[in-house]
This record gives C-alpha cells, structure tokens and sequence, in this order.
C-alpha cells in the first residue's frame, strides 16, 4: 500500500499525537443495549414492528464506529505529521459507498497494520484478516444478528486501538519529558544557613 507515490514509513520523523484514542469499550454498551432489547422483545413476544425499535441502537452502534475510524486515521495523521495516505474523512466517507466498500473495508486495516509494523515498534497481525473479520461482523450484523456484529467490529477496534496505543508511548522519548529537578538545588536547600537566634539575655 505504501510506495514512493504516497509514503515511505521509514523516512518518517514521527511525533506524539495531539489527539486521544477513541473509547471503543462505549461500542459494546451498544452492542450490549441491543442485545437486551431483544431479550425483551423475545419475552414479550414482539414482533418485527417491534424490532424496528431498536433500529436507533444499532445505528447509533455503525456511527460510533466511523466516528473510531475517523479518530484513528487522524492519530495516524498526527504522529505522520500528515504524511500518511488516508485522511481522517476520506476513512469514513468510503464506508458509504456501495459495493466499494467491501473492498474498502480490507484496505483502510491493511494499511494501518502495515504502517505500524514497518516502523518496528509494534507487530500486528495482517491488516487483510482484520478486514475479513471485519467483513464477517458486518455481515453478521445485516443478516444474523445485529449485537454480535458490533461487538465483533469493537473487538477489532479494541486490537487496533491497544497497538496504536502501544506505538504512540513509545513516542515519548526522554527528551520531550521535563528536566529532572537539579539535585544541588536540593543539597543548597538542606544546607542552607538559617539564621542564628540571639542569646537570651537575663536580667541581673
């Protein structure tokens, strides 16, 4: 994925992101809600109508997971300083196109894991069979069962995230932290004369 067109990791001068990690951990609260919507439903014996309830959760569940991606590409932005290929929007927006986007759910994972091995602080597995777990959670979600197809995305968010995670503390060299305190400074501070309390004088 990365050539002389687009970047070159092993060129980069990369530095600590401005930005936070997503809290992926907040797609299973969806992925959980949904699942005990149904449980409800079951219960009650609902019917599809009643389904069509828990459609805001499990939209509310994909937005939350672009909205992860689009915070991943724009880390991957920061620590480049903008010199990786995918921006954080063209991430998201290529999700939304049909029929493309099956492709474009392999090359977005394929190209984070390639980057983050080649710099050689991390090792990731290949970015193609995060997109094919990926694939298969979608899929899952569309034609089996809505929860465990977002709590398979969010797994996959979980694994990228601890090793992007991982990547960025090794950023953080001794240079960038604040000077250690100045141990004479200390020894001074000790030793300092403090000043002599006169002698009581007693009347005679």
């Amino acid at each position: 994925m990365f050539n002389s067109l687009t970047l070159n990791p092993q060129s980069l001068d990369e530095r600590p992101a401005r930005s936070s990690l997503p809290r992926v951990w907040i797609g299973f609260i969806f992925a959980a809600a949904f699942l005990m919507g149904e449980f409800v439903l079951l219960y009650f014996e609902g019917d599809e109508a009643g389904m069509l309830q828990l459609t805001p959760l499990a939209l509310g569940g994909w937005i939350y997971w672009l909205v992860c991606v689009h915070r991943f590409h724009k880390i991957l932005n920061e620590v480049s300083r903008n010199q990786y290929p995918i921006t954080p929007a063209e991430a998201v927006w290529k999700h939304l196109i049909p029929f493309y986007n099956f492709v474009w759910i392999f090359r977005w994972p394929a190209g984070i894991s390639e980057y983050l091995t080649s710099r050689g602080r991390v090792t990731m597995v290949s970015g193609h069979l995060l997109g094919l777990v990926l694939l298969a959670s979608v899929l899952l979600g569309r034609f089996f069962d809505t929860a465990i197809g977002l709590a398979g995305v969010f797994a996959i968010g979980l694994y990228i995230s601890a090793k992007m995670k991982k990547h960025i503390e090794t950023l953080v060299t001794a240079d960038m932290l604040p000077p250690a305190p100045d141990r004479d400074l200390f020894g001074y501070i000790q030793n300092a004369p403090s000043e002599a309390t006169p002698p009581l004088e007693l009347p005679s």
